[in-house]
C-alpha cells in the first residue's frame, strides 16, 4: 500500500500535473501566435513587409521553443542539451530569413508548436482532468449529497449515500494508480518534447570532444561519451553513433589523433587541434 501511495509525496507528481494542465492554454496560445504570424507574413510575401514579418515569426517560434525546453526540463525533468547553438545572419532581411528557412531546427520547432504542443496539451489536460475527477468522484458525490445537490447521469439521479457508493470502487482504483498514470503520461510527453526540440549543434559536440581531450589528455570513445554527457547533457541528442561520426570528422580534419590499441582506440588532440 505504501508503494501505491508514495507518488503523493513526490513533488514530481504535482509538477507533472501543473505542466499537463498548463499545456492546453499554452498550446492554444502558441498555435494562434505562430499561425497568425506565418499567415500574415505569407500574405505579404510579395511585398518587402512580408520578410520581416516571417522572420519575426520564426524568431518568436524559436523563443517559444526555448521556453518549452526550459519548462520541460524544470517541470518534467526532460533531457535537453545544455548548449543549443544555431547559425544565424545579421540584420532583419532576406539573408537572415533564408538562413532560418534552411535550418532544419526551424521546421522542427514550428511543427512542435503547430502540431505536437496543441495536441499533447489538449490530450494531457483532458487526461489529468479525467483522472482527478474519477479519483475523487466518490468523495465529491458524497459532498454534493450532504449539501443537498443531486447529480443527474442520464435518467439516473444520485441523491442518496447508497447511490454514491457505486462510484467508490472506480474512485479507489484511480486514487491508487492515477498518480502513476499521470507520471507515465508526463514522462512520455517529456520524451516527445526532447525528440522534437532537443537539438545539439555538431559544432558544440566537436568543441566538447576537444575540451575533454584538452583536460584529460587522451581517452577512448567510452570515456569520451561519459565526459561529454556530463558536459552537454545526456539524451537522444547524444548517441555513440553521433560521437563516432564526430571523432571521424575531427580525425579527418587533423584535429584529433587516433591510436589503435588492440580492439580499442584512444583519441588525443593533434598538434593543430584548435576549434574556432
Amino acid at each position: 500500500m505504501s508503494w501505491l501511495l508514495r507518488p503523493y509525496t513526490d513533488p514530481a507528481l504535482y509538477r507533472a500535473i501543473a505542466y499537463l494542465l498548463l499545456g492546453f492554454p499554452l498550446g492554444i496560445f502558441e498555435y494562434v501566435v505562430v499561425v497568425t504570424g506565418l499567415s500574415f507574413g505569407a500574405g505579404l510575401a510579395i511585398t518587402l513587409l512580408g520578410v520581416p514579418v516571417l522572420l519575426a515569426t520564426l524568431l518568436l517560434a524559436a523563443a517559444l521553443s526555448t521556453f518549452e525546453r526550459e519548462l520541460a526540463v524544470t517541470m518534467l525533468g526532460a533531457a535537453m542539451p545544455r548548449r543549443i547553438r544555431r547559425r544565424d545572419a545579421p540584420g532583419f532581411g532576406w539573408k537572415r530569413l533564408w538562413v532560418r528557412i534552411r535550418d532544419r531546427r526551424t521546421w522542427s520547432e514550428v511543427a512542435f508548436l503547430l502540431l505536437v504542443r496543441p495536441t499533447l496539451g489538449t490530450a494531457g489536460f483532458i487526461f489529468v482532468a479525467t483522472v482527478v475527477a474519477l479519483a475523487f468522484g466518490a468523495v465529491a458525490q458524497m459532498i454534493l449529497i450532504a449539501v443537498g445537490v443531486p447529480t443527474q447521469f442520464g435518467g439516473w439521479t444520485v441523491d442518496t449515500y447508497a447511490d454514491s457508493l457505486v462510484f467508490v470502487p472506480l474512485s479507489a482504483l484511480l486514487f491508487l494508480i492515477g498518480p502513476r498514470l499521470v507520471l507515465a503520461w508526463a514522462t512520455a510527453t517529456g520524451r516527445i518534447t526532447t525528440r522534437m526540440l532537443g537539438w545539439l549543434d555538431p559544432a558544440d559536440l566537436k568543441r566538447g570532444v576537444v575540451d575533454v581531450l584538452a583536460r584529460i589528455g587522451s581517452a577512448d570513445a567510452f570515456t569520451l561519451f561519459d565526459e561529454i554527457g556530463l558536459m552537454l547533457g545526456t539524451g537522444p541528442f547524444l548517441t555513440p553513433t553521433k560521437l563516432e561520426a564526430t571523432l571521424l570528422a575531427l580525425e579527418s580534419a587533423g584535429r584529433v589523433a587516433a591510436v589503435h590499441e588492440g580492439t580499442r582506440t584512444r583519441y588525443s588532440l593533434a598538434a593543430s587541434a584548435a576549434i574556432r
